[in-house]
């Protein structure tokens, strides 16, 4: 085989360029076989040990077309040491590699020509493959070992502009395992329909969990104490019309996008503190204002409520009735949709491919399963690094090291 180098000696590279440098490699090792098979085999059929390698290379192929497609920069805003866990993927590929150059030389060795152990077909490409390797292994203990490098949230603007949709940054913490989320219970009175129906069906009771950077709140049902946090609640969903997807709460969480909180300009609403509060990602920090309202003893109502007869009537003329949970219900003021945008959540698989145009306007979880369903079924699904960091299950089956899905996606 060729020199080998020291780790001093060796040429920093790039995750695309190593991704390219490995796709020039099958290639080649593709070339190399077709070109001994016709000259020792042919015009005979070629033995199965041999033409097993094809289909083999196809799929390595295929996995680096998937990861050449993610988009670094994007990558770094959503997930932890990006092109490091780029790297690792890619690692895998390259050791599969020289398994399968060092199986098919020995083939050709044992049944063909001995010669061949001494001409050495594919001395260039091992060698070549085993820098690359050398190469992604110093590149990730340079990355890991940075200590400048910086958590995706404090690369996210605390509040994007209203012309951009963005995920949150407490979002991308949560999808990082870093989860900073505030809850808090969820009354009866609050809830739909649907969810007292089920409160009634299997007792426990509804949680909410509040984005502390942003207006953005979901609540989730809790049936024991073992699964009162989000990331182990037992809530599973999934809407009639996407019957191939089904999803945890905790999905939703990482994919909800920055929402303004409203102000309210309700003349009955008086100032009466203002209080400052930093949380802080690393070397980052970010400054939100809070309001604090003074309690009042009468009902509160917007001065736009008061002029509509239809609220008016639903607070003090028979707008309550009792439910079947034994509590009243009455008609609450919804507050008029903002005309800007009503988006909630976004498709991070679509984001780190560069398609977020288009891909990032979900206002109901309905809508981004719908759209997962059409875009990344199983025929379709996203790259390895993005099924096992947003824990995807496919028909059920999840990474080696994942334990449960908070997504599953399941075939048609």
């Amino acid at each position: 085989m060729a020199t080998t180098f020291s780790e001093d000696e060796l040429q920093p590279i790039s995750i695309p360029e190593a991704i390219e440098s490995v796709q020039r490699l099958i290639g080649e090792i593709v070339r190399k076989n077709k070109t001994l098979v016709d000259y020792y085999i042919h015009p005979k059929p070629t033995p199965t040990e041999i033409e097993g390698y094809h289909p083999r290379l196809q799929v390595l192929y295929s996995r680096c077309e998937i990861l050449a497609a993610l988009e670094i920069p994007k990558l770094t805003i959503l997930v932890d040491d990006a092109a490091a866990l780029v790297s690792a993927f890619l690692l895998p590929v390259i050791d599969q590699l020289l398994n399968a150059v060092h199986g098919v030389q020995q083939i050709f060795i044992n049944h063909y020509d001995r010669k061949l152990e001494y001409r050495e077909p594919y001395s260039a490409v091992y060698d070549a493959l085993e820098c690359r390797e050398r190469q992604l292994k110093k590149f990730q203990g340079d990355q890991m070992r940075n200590p400048q490098r910086r958590l995706p949230e404090s690369l996210t603007p605390a509040a994007p502009s209203a012309a951009e949709q963005s995920f949150c940054r407490f979002a991308v913490a949560f999808t990082n395992h870093r989860d900073h989320g505030k809850l808090a219970h969820v009354h009866p009175e609050e809830l739909f329909k649907e969810e007292r129906e089920k409160l009634l069906n299997s007792d426990g009771a509804y949680l909410s969990w509040d984005c502390p950077g942003c207006a953005f709140k979901l609540r989730y049902h809790v049936a024991n104490s073992l699964a009162a946090n989000i990331l182990a609640t037992d809530d599973v969903r999934s809407h009639t019309s996407v019957p191939e997807v089904e999803y945890r709460p905790s999905f939703l969480v990482k994919c909800h996008l920055y929402q303004r909180k409203s102000e309210d300009t309700d003349d009955n609403f008086t100032q009466h503190s203002r209080r400052t509060s930093d949380t802080t990602f690393g070397n980052d920090s970010r400054r939100s204002t809070t309001w604090e309202i003074p309690k009042r003893s009468s009902t509160i109502r917007r001065q736009s409520d008061a002029r509509n007869p239809r609220v008016s009537n639903s607070f003090f003329f028979g707008g309550a009735k009792k439910t079947k949970l034994g509590l009243t219900e009455r008609y609450v003021p919804v507050r008029a949709k903002s005309s800007t945008s009503t988006s909630k959540y976004g498709c991070p698989f679509c984001f780190v491919v560069g398609k977020e145009y288009g891909h990032m306007d979900y206002e109901h979880g309905r809508d981004l399963a719908e759209h997962i369903a059409a875009k990344h079924h199983v025929g379709r699904a996203p790259s390895a690094l993005m099924l096992e960091k947003y824990m995807v299950g496919l028909d059920g089956r999840c990474a080696e090291n994942v334990r449960r899905w908070d997504l599953n996606i399941k075939s048609k």
